[in-house]
């Protein structure tokens, strides 16, 4: 959490303000003896004091004098006399004209250690005090950052402070964000932004007058939440951070996302198409409904617990361990430097860390695909020739498709109904051991005319876990996986055969039902949802399966990224005694390292 002072009238006098509370249009006797009382304002003194006159020529060149309040408001300047002044850079000289005026007038009674002061950069200064001051002798015992307190005036309108250095206020993470230019990062700043809010906290915000409608005025404190970044005790305001931080302007951010959806697109995922496959709303395909689950997967990849330098994030190719080049964000998003590229030879250095901007970035294919998750029951959605193509089997017959588990939800209304409908079938001649099934997965889409849009679901080339599912009891099968190019007839076998054990009795590979599986269930689905404790089974809500592959990776057969037609293999010698099989569906889920 985060304070932040600033002035608030909240509408109601304090009838118990002590005299050095200063209301707005009274003097008050000084009684300090490290203070300076003078009758001018603080405008006038500083232009009359020689001692000031650098620094009252930036305040003037600046145009801070003509903004300093003219309606009695009280407020506090920080200055330093000429022999300690510096001259800033040109593109600097406003934001550091700014960082010494508050339109806070704090007295010297009122500078408590830890506090901070809201300055007209929009930024912080901090104020530290030590056991002297506490007693009150506050000069060269109250530092300002890190300037030491060297004089105090009062004026007519408010209070002057003599520093030893002028403010450098250090830019910050949260500094570097917000002063973003909006025209170019407006959109990654946004993102960061819109993650947090802020609220008044009345009970820690200290009464220090009364406006002249009667408002009380607080020394306000504002408590700053964002869950994004406190659920990793990662604050980006935090100078004890050493972080890392991707900068994405709204250029590169747009280019992106256009990729990621021209890929999806050539992959047959087109994202408005599949919202409409078969009335679900798993988008099964498609990791996104929305260009913010997009701009999710951007701000949970943009910030890292380390500072890394340029070297560290320089693409080391030809190596031996692959992993040298993935950076894990605070959210375990992976960020692979041999893919995206960054701007090092630009690293801007920050208090608390240091910030890249990125080139170009592509969303990787784990982020874009969620899972791939189809049904044998498409069989009966198949003309005649598209069963021969894709359901080619030997010593099997009698195909046919049922429903066998109603539909039914963990939670009604909020997830939609989903049953079981699979495929079965018989042994045909059961005098003979061997059987086999090839399947082709496929997709299966209503079209306008109320029929179905069938084909062979192209798989993009990369690592996938792989699971299915079958009915309990069935007796044991082996299963094998096969990248095809069908116009050549070719296979290429993507694992080893695996044995299933079916016939155990358990529900492993039960239709959907899998439970062993850890990240098993539909898209934006948690199996840890406290709704969901009260029934025990309702973790098995239409999940992955049982598992075939924890990793099996599919080929890139064409040399260029396109997607590939896939062939399940699935046989068994138990002909003679296991009498019926039936296939409920499989399922793909890109692995982390499909990148």
């Amino acid at each position: 959490m985060l304070p932040i002072m600033a002035l608030v009238g909240l509408g109601s006098a304090c009838n118990n303000l002590e005299d050095d509370d200063y209301y707005k249009s009274s003097r008050v006797e000084n009684v300090n003896s490290e203070v300076t009382s003078t009758d001018k304002t603080v405008v006038d003194y500083i232009q009359s004091n020689a001692d000031f006159s650098k620094m009252a020529a930036l305040f003037q060149r600046e145009g801070i004098f003509e903004e300093m309040p003219t309606s009695g408001e009280l407020h506090t300047v920080l200055v330093v006399t000429n022999e300690n002044y510096q001259e800033p850079e040109a593109e600097e000289a406003n934001k550091i004209a700014r960082s010494h005026v508050t339109n806070l007038s704090v007295a010297p009674s009122k500078l408590n250690n830890g506090d901070r002061l809201l300055m007209w950069h929009n930024k912080y200064v901090k104020v530290s005090t030590d056991s002297a001051a506490e007693l009150g002798n506050i000069i060269d015992h109250v530092l300002f950052n890190t300037s030491t307190l060297k004089e105090v005036i009062k004026a007519e309108d408010g209070y002057i402070y003599v520093i030893s250095d002028m403010i450098y206020t250090p830019t910050s993470l949260q500094d570097y964000i917000n002063g973003l230019d909006d025209s170019k990062y407006g959109r990654f700043k946004h993102m960061v932004t819109a993650s947090g809010n802020t609220q008044f906290d009345r009970a820690n915000s200290k009464v220090i007058g009364v406006d002249s409608n009667g408002n009380t005025l607080y020394d306000s404190v504002f408590i700053y939440t964002n869950d994004f970044f406190d659920n990793k005790g990662f604050s980006l305001s935090s100078e004890s951070l050493k972080a890392t931080m991707l900068v994405f302007s709204d250029e590169v951010i747009a280019k992106g996302l256009k990729e990621a959806k021209a890929k999806l697109k050539s992959w047959g995922y087109d994202h408005k198409t599949l919202l409409q496959r078969n009335g679900s709303w798993d988008s099964v395909y498609v990791g996104y409904t929305s260009d913010k689950d997009l701009e999710d997967w951007i701000l949970k990849a943009a910030f890292f617990r380390e500072t890394y330098s340029a070297a560290d994030l320089t693409p080391k190719y030809n190596v031996e361990d692959s992993t040298i080049n993935d950076f894990k964000s605070i959210y375990d998003v992976i960020w692979r430097t041999t893919v995206q590229e960054l701007d090092l030879d630009n690293p801007v250095v920050l208090s608390n860390g240091i910030a890249y901007e990125v080139k170009s970035f592509r969303i990787p294919n784990n982020r874009l695909i969620y899972r791939l998750h189809e049904e044998f029951r498409y069989y009966e959605q198949c003309d005649a020739d598209q069963k021969a193509m894709y359901f080619k089997s030997e010593n099997l017959a009698n195909f046919k498709v049922s429903n066998e588990v109603a539909e039914w939800t963990p939670l009604a209304g909020v997830w939609p109904p989903h049953g079981d409908t699979p495929l079965s079938c018989k042994i045909e001649d059961n005098t003979v051991a061997n059987y086999k099934l090839d399947f082709t997965p496929i997709y299966s889409r209503a079209n306008r005319e109320g029929g179905f849009d069938v084909g062979a679901l192209l798989v993009p080339p990369g690592t996938y876990r792989m699971a299915m599912g079958f009915r309990q009891g069935m007796a044991n099968v082996t299963a094998q996986l096969f990248a095809v190019i069908p116009d050549a007839g070719e296979e290429y076998p993507c694992a080893e055969p695996t044995l299933l054990t079916l016939g155990d009795g358990s529900t492993t590979w039960h239709y959907d039902r899998g439970a062993t599986l850890s990240n098993r269930l539909p898209e934006y689905y948690d199996v840890n949802d406290e709704r969901l404790t009260a029934g025990s089974k309702n973790g098995y809500y239409w999940t992955d399966g049982g598992p075939v592959y924890s990793e099996v990776r599919i080929p890139d057969l064409y040399g260029d990224g396109s997607p590939v037609q896939l062939l399940i293999r699935i046989t068994g010698t138990n002909g003679t005694t296991c009498g019926a099989l039936t296939f409920n569906h499989w399922c793909l889920r890109p692995t982390a390292n499909n990148y």
